[in-house]
């Protein structure tokens, strides 16, 4: 990732790069950046979300490899995969949030087209509310992915304990014993 700029982007024919040809050397107006992702894979290996040679990211199946517990082969496959799904939204949910404050402070300090910053925070507020209700929706997927997991239990509990040893019966209670 290339370093933060110090200082704001210049607008206008400043921006225009100078090439010099072979026919006498001329004012190429044209910008042609060069940008170059590399985004490693998980496992090192071409898997889903790997790059390919000149740098632009590929994507395999639509689940498959990086995400665990995706199969949904076994009870602990399911509890992988909602714990993956809800620290990660978790984490996209803080991001999204601090996204929201950052722009909202920063649009708070723009005035209108008359110079005028009266109706600046509301303005910014009008803006910013879509990224907070993005935040609130990555809170209610980790909500929710953890209720994927309970109820799973709650409603396969037999079959898990037939399986393993699942859950302990509520009611084996053992007696108070002071030795």
């Amino acid at each position: 990732m290339p370093p933060r700029p110090t200082a704001p982007p210049t607008v206008g024919a400043k921006n225009l790069t100078k090439n010099v040809t072979r026919n006498g050397g001329g004012f190429n107006p044209s910008i042609n950046p060069s940008l170059t992702l590399n985004i490693p894979s998980p496992k090192g290996g071409g898997g889903a979300g790997s790059t390919s040679a000149q740098g632009v990211a590929t994507t395999g199946g639509s689940r498959g490899g990086s995400v665990p517990g995706a199969d949904f082969m076994s009870n602990d496959d399911i509890r992988a995969f909602c714990e993956h799904l809800r620290k990660d939204a978790r984490n996209r949910a803080t991001e999204r949030a601090m996204d929201a404050d950052h722009l909202e402070a920063v649009l708070r300090t723009i005035p209108d087209a008359t110079g005028n910053r009266s109706g600046s925070r509301a303005r910014a507020r009008r803006v910013s509310r879509w990224l907070k209700k993005i935040a609130a929706g990555e809170k209610n997927i980790q909500k929710y992915a953890a209720m994927v997991y309970g109820t799973f239990e709650r409603e396969f509990e037999a079959e898990l304990r037939t399986i393993s040893k699942g859950r302990p019966k509520q009611n084996q209670r053992q007696p108070f014993n002071w030795r």
